[in-house]
């Protein structure tokens, strides 16, 4: 074999050898997180949270107790809050779309329509939930 083949032959085998570990690290973070690519869940993302804090914390079990308790609250509040600036945010949404609507012709108001509805099955696929047209979509500007 030449020096050059060997060469080539090495680099294929680093590549290889360097996207097998990687595959390996990403599962390995997926699997002790255990919140990638899944819908998020309030609950789940709460007893993630109470389960990391215990190990690094060493936090005894009233602890545990009144701290999941408190996440609890919190997360009621904060959905309050989501529900309260929820109608704001899309008012403020809408008012941008038609601004833009208002510079565009035509041909491009179809496309900008086309565009607002596409940006909004995606928000809502993010936020793990299923797209329901809102007026002309929920997502984007």
């Amino acid at each position: 074999m030449t020096t050059r083949v060997k060469g080539a032959l090495f680099l294929v085998l680093a590549f290889v050898l360097g996207a097998a570990a990687g595959t390996f690290g990403f599962g390995l973070y997926q699997a002790r997180t255990g919140w990638w690519r899944q819908p998020r869940d309030p609950a789940r993302f709460q007893q993630l949270l109470v389960n990391r804090l215990t190990r690094t914390l060493e936090l005894r079990p009233e602890q545990r107790q009144e701290v999941e308790a408190i996440l609890g609250k919190t997360g009621q509040e904060f959905a309050g809050l989501r529900e309260e600036i929820g109608p704001r945010v899309r008012a403020i949404r809408e008012r941008s779309r038609e601004r833009i609507r208002a510079v565009l012709d035509p041909a491009q108001q179809g496309k900008f329509e086309a565009w607002a509805e596409e940006w909004g099955r995606r928000g809502e696929r993010w936020r793990g939930r299923a797209w329901q047209p809102e007026g002309r979509g929920s997502g984007g500007p």
